[in-house]
């Protein structure tokens, strides 16, 4: 059986790809309560909010791709504690933002209860 760990990292391959990846992994893993905090940009409860925080996301930065690239990853217990990249490459195949985070989630079998990012802010 999978543990945290596990289930974590499945979700971050599945939301590598496509925008509809992402959204379709999200919509696979996140609770009606999963709590997910952008720290210094926002906060999202619940699937409908992180796809309303998406949305937004894509009128600024109108992505085709997200490739999500784990460098390291430990977990305690349901804790994951994530360092990883977000890069995201436009129509034309060229990177358009790379963006380094650390993530924790905390996860109950294979959905996620919370999901915590946090990285430089200063370009949002």
């Amino acid at each position: 059986m999978p543990g945290p760990l596990d289930e974590a990292l499945a979700f971050f391959r599945e939301s590598s790809g496509s925008r509809d990846d992402m959204l379709s992994a999200m919509e696979r893993r996140f609770t009606a309560d999963t709590r997910w905090e952008n720290v210094g940009v926002a906060t999202t409860v619940g699937i409908d909010q992180a796809r309303q925080f998406v949305a937004g996301f894509l009128g600024r930065i109108p992505f085709e791709r997200c490739e999500v690239v784990v460098h390291h990853a430990a977990a305690a217990g349901n804790v994951v504690l994530t360092e990883r990249s977000d890069i995201f490459y436009g129509p034309d195949g060229q990177e358009m933002l790379s963006l380094r985070l650390m993530g924790a989630l905390e996860m109950d079998g294979s959905h996620i209860v919370a999901w915590r990012d946090y990285f430089d802010t200063s370009g949002f």
